[in-house]
């Protein structure tokens, strides 16, 4: 047996009772599995994967991360995950002894879903010499992160004591990454399959805490041991106690039956708390240091700038989890911390388990910011540790993906920037702030310091509290319902949104104006259609169509395809395949015919090579017969964002239609063959002498 585990029944069992780290003082008594003739189960089905003396090794895993190893596949944990930078790998198993698997689970990764198993096939074998066929899969998918997915294999008989997986993605993702989060392997539980309940997932010094025996498999037995309590043992099946000191308790049974025993752990099950003082008992983390890279010159800055890491990192826990928590029942408590520091493709980041915590910086970072001075590295470390650190402690939505513009990524980065700000470590980026789409576009420099804005102007209503409790219990979770929770159903995220804007004087970015013209390409009843398909992705919150090309801001741009992406079939196969064309024509019908005098083309806001090379602009009285008008390109290498104006020569007669025919004949890196053609634009203007 392992302790610290809770095997797939118990979990299913005590779905409600584990809950009650919601801070509720209610009684949450539940009621037992019950067979159809409501008679308690003599047996039942349970993951023997975390068992004492069950290994687990990938034999070819390649180049997996420290605290992303094969171990995580069975540690009882969906939080943490096993990483191969492989598209397959082989995943093999021994149990303590042989079993007849009656079923199996695995468990999606955190991120990233084109790493997810896609195939795979499971064998046994009594000598790891020998292997048969058990299962096999293929065709398969995780809809969300952290998703369960059971295999049942209830009538098979033979016991073998060793397992192995063959894994592979989906050849067309090509993820050259492969991730799973859990392993669970099912079979008959003979002896009793534990399980406990209580009535109260907080109490204070003294107050009785009743606990339940809820295990399967007949128990007849029952030895408990209680942290720090009174009693601090008992024989009892279904005892009461109480607790004689403050902070989290954890609380062990084991179930005993003519056929064994079994013992369950469970820690932080009961947090004995006082009101009065509700942040007593909060249990600070063990922190260790790991310097990968110890005579790296950042490594060395770092040593003698931050002596004090370890108060720090006790410093700045608490004071993240008193943000995000009302007292210390609510807050999640780790373990341990470890820090370490080594040669990373990134500044920082956050990894590890619900338990134990691992934060990881940069050593050529540190070097980086030491070059500025000793004041620089220190507040860089210190407004890294409130970013990460928030990532520890913040609950955490049930839907979204870890990408650049999906709502659960700008959650977690804008929240934990946020953080940054209020600690007073991200000044540097307040001039940034400027007008955006949305919430999400951006969630280091736009949703943080709108988040700010949010707890600053309804500090009535602690917002940021009220914003991460929502994470946690919203069972549809966004942004605006989140909003809504906290404001009334009148004041979503886009109201907020637009009183931030306002608050601020913020305006939205609009074409460069000529004096004494005007825009007409913007005027009602103006209709604008594009032989091209243009960049429309959900994956990517990618609305690039021909509406943004007239919208009056820049920033909200038109992208078209001349020739397919390597990632269009992955990420939009609905627009595969593309229009066929030569060229990318955007055509503005008109309610009625004006005379053009002037346009404009604003660059867009990434991606040079996407530039049009040249242009030819056209005017028609029925949409049908074209009079070229002007042909033109922008100058050598021009900047991101900026609105360059041409002028119609002899400009005179009054066109009903405009038809603009963009070219892109660029070569070289980033253009042609997988990376595709492109042409993009932040804005085009049709100016008319007022």
């Amino acid at each position: 047996m392992k302790n610290n585990k809770l095997s797939i029944i118990a979990m299913v069992v005590l779905s409600t009772t584990l809950g009650a780290c919601n801070s509720s003082d209610k009684s949450q008594e539940i009621t037992p599995k019950v067979t159809q003739d409501n008679q308690v189960a003599d047996s039942a089905l349970r993951n023997m994967a975390i068992d004492s003396g069950s290994t687990i090794t990938s034999p070819d895993a390649v180049d997996s991360p420290g605290s992303e190893g094969v171990g995580n596949l069975i540690d009882g944990n969906d939080g943490s995950k096993f990483l191969s930078f492989s598209n397959s790998v082989t995943v093999e198993f021994s149990a303590a002894k042989p079993y007849a698997l009656k079923g199996y689970a695995l468990i999606s990764g955190n991120d990233a879903p084109e790493r997810d198993p896609a195939s795979w096939m499971l064998e046994g074998s009594t000598d790891v010499t020998t292997w048969v066929e058990v299962d096999s899969r293929s065709g398969q998918s995780f809809g969300s992160r952290g998703e369960k997915r059971t295999f049942e294999l209830l009538t098979n008989e033979i016991e073998y004591q060793h397992y192995r997986f063959s894994f592979s993605n989906a050849p067309e993702t090509a993820a050259g990454i492969f991730q799973l989060a859990e392993i669970e392997l099912t079979v008959v539980a003979d002896a009793p399959l534990v399980a406990f309940a209580s009535n109260k997932a907080r109490a204070e010094v003294g107050e009785d805490v009743q606990f339940w025996d809820r295990s399967l498999a007949n128990p007849t037995a029952w030895q408990w041991t209680f942290e720090n309590g009174e009693p601090a043992t008992s024989t009892a099946r279904n005892p009461s106690v109480t607790f004689s000191s403050l902070g989290a308790k954890s609380v062990t049974l084991v179930a005993t039956n003519d056929k064994g025993s079994n013992e369950l752990v469970q820690e932080q099950i009961v947090h004995i708390w006082d009101p009065q003082n509700p942040w007593a008992g909060y249990e600070k983390p063990a922190v260790s240091l790991v310097a990968h890279a110890p005579e790296h010159e950042g490594q060395l800055a770092f040593a003698r700038v931050m002596p004090d890491i370890e108060q720090v990192i006790h410093d700045i826990s608490l004071a993240v989890a008193q943000v995000l928590y009302k007292d210390v029942t609510e807050a999640p408590l780790f373990k341990t911390v470890t820090f370490e520091t080594g040669e990373y493709d990134f500044p920082a980041a956050k990894s590890g388990t619900d338990q134990d915590m691992i934060l990881l910086m940069d050593v050529g970072h540190l070097a980086n910011k030491a070059a500025e001075g000793d004041e620089s590295l220190r507040n860089e470390v210190l407004g890294m540790l409130w970013h990460e650190l928030t990532h520890g402690y913040n609950n955490s939505p049930n839907s979204g993906q870890y990408v650049v513009g999906d709502e659960y990524h700008s959650y977690l980065e804008g929240l934990a920037d946020y953080m940054r700000i209020k600690a007073g470590f991200n000044e540097h980026k307040r001039g940034g702030i400027k007008w955006a789409a949305d919430w999400n576009v951006d969630a280091y420099n736009q949703t943080s310091f709108f988040l700010e804005w949010v707890a600053n102007s309804h500090r009535n209503t602690d917002f940021i509290y009220l914003f991460n409790k929502a994470a946690g219990e919203l069972e549809e979770w966004s942004f605006d319902a989140a909003f809504k929770s906290v404001f009334g159903d009148d004041r979503g995220v886009a109201v907020l949104w637009a009183e931030y804007h306002n608050a601020l004087n913020i305006e939205p970015p609009f074409p460069t104006p000529v004096a004494g013209y005007r825009n007409f390409a913007i005027d009602e009843g103006v209709v604008v259609t594009t032989n091209a398909t243009t960049v429309i992705i959900a994956a990517f919150g990618a609305e690039e169509g021909v509406d943004k090309i007239n919208d009056n801001n820049v920033e909200k741009k038109f992208n078209a395809f001349l020739e397919e992406t390597w990632w269009l079939e992955q990420y939009a196969p609905e627009l595969s395949p593309i229009n066929d064309i030569e060229n990318v024509e955007v055509t503005f019908e008109l309610p009625e015919a004006i005379v053009l005098h002037k346009y404009s083309l604003t660059t867009g806001n990434d991606n040079t090579q996407r530039d049009p090379t040249r242009w030819t602009i056209s005017g028609s009285i029925d949409g049908a017969s074209w009079v070229e008008l002007d042909v033109d390109q922008y100058p050598e290498a021009p900047g991101r964002l900026v609105t360059f104006h041409y002028d119609i020569d002899n400009a005179s007669t009054a066109y009903k239609f405009y038809k603009y025919t963009l070219e892109n004949t660029r070569e070289g890196d980033g253009i042609g063959g997988d990376d595709g053609r492109l042409i993009q634009l932040g804005e085009l203007a049709l100016l008319t002498a007022e």
